[in-house]
């Protein structure tokens, strides 16, 4: 199998700069506008630390000069669209796990084209032309090896089949794919630094060392990576907006549109599969003044209701003294919660008990791999105890207005009702749960005693 790996890692520092080239040689920070925290920075202070989610003033206090700009996230997902689209052309099974980066297989293309460079060239070629973004492109036998060269590539790279490990030999340790930072720790002791150097050590060493579960690293520094391609695109946002026809200063209508846009979006991430855990709201009014709220999905949905009640709840904190004329509602969707996580064996799978002796050393070998810190015995750690409550009732008995620290809460919706009785031939604890949306946009978890004393279930938070 060939692989073709295109990059553009800067494609929001690219973008930005294509529509302001005085800004080429400035600090960049984008800055997300619903928290005002880092979306990406510009290499220069990428390489001394500032990372995605950093804030501003954490920034500022690092580095005074920098130059902060707020994100168009949808202008920059347009852009990784319009890229995805042009790949397109060339396969229709194309990988892109983060914004700016995508995989394709060659195998098929290479009867077309006179040879790997030659395609190299058309699809920068294609690329630039109707993007003007520098991006790069690379090929190799495997994923891994793809990567690397797209770093490296100048703008383009080949690594001819059976030289993947020549090639990598050079490259430091950081370029594994996510390393553990023990794994990085322990082989800078040993004075091993670059991929060559690890793929030297015999592998049976590797998982006496380090265990089978970070084999595959090893696997890598020699060249071989099994992962297959998946066709697979994921959004790093869900973005839609309504520009409406006439300004609007009455709520209710724009509580209407608002309601329509939810439940497209709804629908937009059930077809995909995730579920969103921010939702942002954004309205321009007739001054192009804009606003920007945001809340966090606690648990995370894809339901029209849940999204429904929060984003009016945003809707209804937002102050605008003129007429809207526009309004965005944005999602981010949950990756699938096994990416990139592996499973430490605690265990040997042929034994079948495992008594005292055996715990001792595996907590012995945890520690001594991961530091003192790494276990916590969990008879030390206990749930939080509820916390009284002042709520009210309607008529019927169900909350519908509370108190938390000394602020009152409306309770929009009710989602669940359950009712637990226990120690029936003792002391009876019988409790009335509820799990409401409050109108701060949070979901709660409410019950009641028998003598009608309302608590706060931290527990379940």
């Amino acid at each position: 199998m060939r692989i073709l790996c295109m990059r553009l890692p800067q494609l929001p520092i690219e973008v930005e700069i294509q529509r302001k080239p005085q800004l080429a040689r400035k600090p960049l920070v984008l800055l997300r506008p619903c928290n005002q925290r880092v979306l990406i920075a510009s290499k220069s202070l990428s390489d001394i630390g500032i990372i995605p989610g950093e804030s501003r003033r954490s920034v500022e206090q690092r580095y005074p000069n920098a130059f902060f700009l707020t994100a168009t996230e949808a202008l920059y997902q347009k852009k990784h669209t319009q890229i995805k689209n042009i790949l397109g052309r060339f396969c229709t099974d194309i990988e892109s796990n983060s914004l700016g980066e995508f995989f394709i297989s060659i195998t098929m293309l290479s009867r077309i084209f006179k040879s790997e460079d030659d395609l190299s060239v058309k699809v920068i070629q294609q690329i630039v032309s109707e993007t003007q973004l520098p991006v790069t492109v690379a090929i190799a036998g495997n994923k891994f090896t793809a990567y690397c060269a797209s770093l490296q590539a100048d703008p383009t790279c080949t690594i001819p089949a059976g030289k993947e490990a020549d090639f990598l030999a050079s490259l430091p340790l950081t370029h594994l794919i996510n390393p553990p930072s023990e794994l990085l720790r322990r082989l800078n002791i040993f004075g091993i630094r670059t991929l060559g150097e690890f793929a030297q050590l015999p592998h049976g060493s590797v998982v006496r060392q380090f265990g089978p579960e970070l084999a595959h690293f090893h696997d890598m520094a020699c060249g071989n990576d099994n992962r297959i391609l998946k066709p697979f695109t994921y959004p790093p946002t869900i973005i839609l907006s309504k520009t409406l026809p006439d300004p609007l200063s009455d709520i209710k209508p724009t509580q209407n549109i608002l309601q329509k846009l939810t439940k497209q979006l709804s629908q937009r991430l059930e077809q995909s599969g995730y579920h969103a855990n921010t939702l942002t709201l954004s309205t321009t009014d007739e001054n192009e003044h804009s606003q920007h709220i945001s809340t966090t999905l606690k648990p995370p949905t894809s339901t029209h209701m849940r999204l429904q009640h929060t984003s009016s709840n945003l809707l209804n904190q937002l102050k605008s003294t003129s007429p809207i004329v526009e309004i965005e509602l944005k999602a981010y969707p949950l990756h699938e919660w096994h990416k990139n996580t592996r499973q430490i064996k605690l265990f040997e799978q042929h034994k079948s008990v495992y008594n005292k002796h055996h715990l001792q050393r595996t907590v012995h070998s945890l520690k001594q791999r991961f530091g003192e810190h790494a276990i916590q015995f969990a008879d030390t750690l206990d749930p939080p105890k509820p916390k009284n409550l002042q709520v009210h009732c309607n008529p019927i008995g169900t909350p519908n207005k509370l108190q938390i620290r000394k602020k009152t809460y409306i309770v929009k919706y009710i989602h669940q009702h359950w009712r637990v009785q226990s120690h029936w031939w003792d002391k009876s604890i019988k409790r009335d749960y509820y799990q409401v949306n409050i109108s701060d946009g949070r979901m709660i978890t409410l019950f009641c005693d028998h003598k009608q004393t309302w608590f706060l279930d931290r527990a379940i938070h």
